[in-house]
């Protein structure tokens, strides 16, 4: 009897465990809500709020009747509006925010050559002919609270491959990504910039016609996304019906 009260009473301790573990991860990857939409003339405005407290962004996502979800933009957690300008009239257009999920790597700093005025620009972009997928065996989940930060890339270099573009190498470490992001800040710039949204096991890439002796700073992501939040939709008025301030 007692041998039997004391599986009970672990396999109790292990159902609170994994209670508690999909606690902390649907309060770490939580959705966006309270989207809203609202149009003025021909632009939609949305605001809307974050709940996630893990490290990452949203994808403004919208779509007609019919139709798949297209990107818009991104914006990090800390941004809560959005402007589409100069929709379609007479239509609807139908919105949800998409969060996605990922630790940054650390930045690499680096400063672009000076190139000739009348050099042509023929440099293809994207990830590199030699692009390795990972084999580490030592990749962990990032979608696990546990591992979310083990799963970041490391190791990333940054080196000229002409005056204007950089060739840019890092260690995946996600075993379980949905992809990849390549994020740049040029000097002066406060926040990073998307640069490029990569297929999953990326391994480097290449940025190409940057300014000429520019300090520029990249970093990478490895990402997965998260549930989307409510839906919001507007129906755009008449053409007719319509007037725009003159510029």
């Amino acid at each position: 009897m007692k041998r039997s009260v004391l599986r009970c009473s672990a396999f109790a301790a292990c159902i609170l465990a994994a209670a508690i573990a999909a606690q902390a991860k649907e309060a770490t990857f939580t959705a966006p809500s309270g989207l809203t939409a609202t149009v003025t003339n021909r632009d939609v405005e949305l605001h809307w709020k974050n709940n996630a407290t893990a490290p990452g962004g949203n994808w403004i996502e919208f779509t007609t009747p019919g139709d798949d979800y297209t990107k818009l933009d991104a914006a990090w957690t800390d941004v809560t509006g959005y402007l589409h300008p100069d929709v379609a009239p007479e239509s609807k257009f139908i919105y949800h925010i998409k969060p996605f999920f990922g630790q940054p790597s650390a930045e690499v700093e680096i400063i672009t050559g000076k190139a000739a005025t009348n050099a042509p620009q023929l440099e293809e972009e994207g990830p590199l002919p030699d692009n390795v997928t990972e084999t580490n065996t030592d990749q962990k989940s990032i979608h696990a609270v546990a591992t979310f930060a083990a799963a970041a890339p490391d190791g990333l270099t940054a080196k000229l491959a002409s005056p204007t573009s950089v060739e840019l190498r890092w260690k995946d470490h996600a075993s379980d990504e949905d992809g990849y992001l390549v994020e740049l800040a040029a000097a002066g710039d406060k926040e990073f910039k998307l640069a490029a949204l990569l297929p999953p096991n990326s391994t480097s890439f290449k940025k190409t016609q940057l300014p000429s002796e520019l300090k520029c700073r990249f970093r990478v992501r490895a990402f997965f996304y998260g549930e989307p939040s409510n839906v919001a939709s507007v129906n755009t008025p008449p053409l007719k019906s319509i007037s725009k301030p003159a510029p």
